[in-house]
């Protein structure tokens, strides 16, 4: 008979006869063995020094009344990786939203110094400067309108996607209110 890659739970003793002491994960409880226990000359075990952070702790335990999952849920660094993209495009979007109100106030402002220094030239004499400052602020109007709702469309789509990453790991919505 063959031992089990993980030992159980259970507090049945290990091959060594000391009682399991890991975890699901595999990994010491954080407890490194003492001095008196590892004898002269030998350094300790790796499996007895305090093991580094690993996101498998965010993930949920398996059920106790089955031995093997049948369908296992995505790792939690895959779940984060997901959502560490998904708000890097929500940041790329906001920007671009920034970008096209800028724009918009950009002909907004013009067409406002436009009219208020126009009692100092005569509107038919500037005429040939105006219709091009015109052409040039709806354009400008346009590529910021368009730009503004275009990150908006990706901003709700960008957050229906958090909401079901939220809904698949409950851990993940912890830090995603």
């Amino acid at each position: 008979m063959t031992q089990p890659a993980h030992p159980d739970q259970s507090g049945q003793p290990s091959q060594s006869g000391l009682p399991s002491r890991t975890g699901q994960s595999g990994h010491s409880d954080g407890h490194a063995a003492s001095p008196a226990s590892v004898p002269t000359g030998q350094s300790a075990p790796s499996s007895l020094q305090p093991a580094p952070m690993d996101f498998q702790a965010v993930a949920p335990p398996p059920p106790a009344d089955h031995d093997e999952p049948t369908c296992p849920p995505p790792p939690a660094p895959i779940i984060i990786n997901e959502a560490q993209l998904v708000l890097a495009e929500k940041r790329t979007s906001l920007a671009a939203l920034r970008t096209g109100i800028a724009i918009v106030a950009l002909p907004m402002s013009l067409t406002t110094f436009l009219i208020a220094t126009s009692r100092y030239y005569d509107t038919e004499d500037v005429l040939h400067f105006l219709l091009p400052v015109g052409t040039l602020n709806l354009v400008l109007l346009v590529l910021g309108a368009w730009l503004s709702l275009r990150a908006v469309r990706r901003l709700r789509q960008q957050e229906q996607t958090l909401r079901l990453l939220k809904e698949r790991n409950g851990a993940l919505a912890e830090f995603l209110k």
